[in-house]
């Protein structure tokens, strides 16, 4: 490598809308565990993880399952639907001529 030859460093300038407080951290990655299974203590109000064993706030947990039961039940309706409209053909096109073919039920 030519010695002559130095780096240089060019400040672009670029400032963030909002400064982040102080008393916050920015931390980058990926947490070790994601929460998954729940161990719930119901007597004492309490949710573990069940991999890592931290306590977590019971309204995120509750608030994650609510939100995986939502999306759970509007994909079966979407499926419901789907099922419903491909049982309701009578004809589809055919992959080989791409003419319209009459569909067997048998």
């Amino acid at each position: 490598m030519n010695d002559d030859i130095k780096p240089t460093v060019v400040d672009l300038g670029v400032k963030f809308k909002k400064p982040l407080p102080e008393d916050l951290t920015l931390v980058i990655g990926y947490p070790t565990c994601f929460h998954g299974p729940f161990i719930v203590d119901s007597d004492n109000a309490e949710v573990t993880c069940a991999k890592c064993k931290e306590k977590l706030n019971p309204m995120l947990v509750l608030h994650r399952l609510a939100v995986k039961e939502t999306q759970y039940h509007a994909t079966a309706e979407r499926y419901q639907e789907e099922m419903k409209r491909i049982n309701e053909r009578s004809r589809t096109k055919c992959q080989h001529c791409g003419k319209m073919t009459r569909i067997s039920r048998a």
